[in-house]
């Protein structure tokens, strides 16, 4: 293995994790400025924002790019891309809407206050973004020996702005964002992409995410070997595409690589379903 690519949201940075303690902390807000049950609050938070992102019509877009709506509450969407543009004009609206029809499920309609929520929730989002403990070392003993790229989904900006909040980016040889592209995962070109940047062929190269019909099938598309990271948030599907590995850790990535390596203990197209 000459390069490794990396996935960004829930495989370095705790995307979902970061997202649910942002709603948590606005939803404390909105307890001291309206008198709500900040719990109940924070239910009926992401269940409005999960109906009213996936009814709205940018929604094929951004799913397709991989924008979810933890971060329309709080990105951009800067550029000249008609999807981004139209996220841009949409974002505004969805956030306004979201925090007033969750205040309006528990009796409260004030849209002072839920213009309020909608900037603490901005505030919160973007103060910290909270990164896997191991990956800062990770990624240091593996750019001893292997080339490193980042290919993630998602719109240009939030991804970046994300990167900055952190000291990842600097390790990596090329960053490959989706949204830039009009290409996603698990589409073979965009890893096609982050590999001409590396110099490398597909045989010499792995990709490390969470997702396992974005990561792991878009690898197999594109020749790579694919680590998955399980992180225990979805039950691998019948239909799923398989992994040569499935880790539990960054810390393990290592000996995957060599689990996964021609001769390795982990045959390629075996389950993948021992930790390597």
């Amino acid at each position: 293995m000459r390069a490794v690519l990396f996935d960004l949201d829930n495989t370095l940075i705790l995307e979902d994790e970061a997202t649910f303690g942002a709603v948590r902390a606005t939803c404390a807000v909105a307890r001291e400025r309206a008198r709500v049950d900040a719990v109940a609050l924070y239910d009926a938070t992401l269940r409005t924002a999960d109906a009213l992102w996936r009814a709205s019509p940018t929604f094929d877009y951004a799913d397709t790019m991989g924008i979810w709506w933890g971060e329309g509450l709080w990105g951009e969407f800067i550029g000249d891309a008609a999807g981004l543009r139209a996220l841009r004009s949409f974002a505004p609206r969805f956030r306004r809407a979201t925090w007033r029809a969750a205040l309006a499920s528990l009796g409260v309609s004030d849209a002072v206050v839920a213009d309020e929520l909608a900037d603490a929730y901005r505030a919160a989002r973007r103060a910290k973004q909270l990164i896997d403990p191991e990956a800062e070392s990770i990624l240091d003993d593996l750019a001893r020996d292997h080339r490193l790229g980042l290919v993630t989904n998602g719109a240009p900006d939030v991804q970046r702005e994300k990167l900055a909040g952190t000291t990842l980016s600097s390790r990596f040889a090329t960053v490959v964002i989706s949204a830039e592209l009009g290409i996603a995962k698990p589409d073979a070109r965009i890893f096609n992409v982050a590999l001409g940047a590396l110099g490398v062929r597909p045989e010499d190269a792995a990709m490390v995410g969470d997702s396992l019909p974005r990561d792991v099938a878009g690898a197999r598309n594109a020749g790579l070997r694919a680590i998955w990271i399980d992180r225990d948030m979805a039950e691998a599907k019948p239909d799923d595409p398989v992994p040569d590995a499935r880790i539990g850790a960054l810390s393990e990535v290592r000996s995957a690589l060599a689990a996964t390596a021609p001769g390795g203990a982990s045959p390629r197209g075996s389950r993948g379903s021992r930790r390597a």
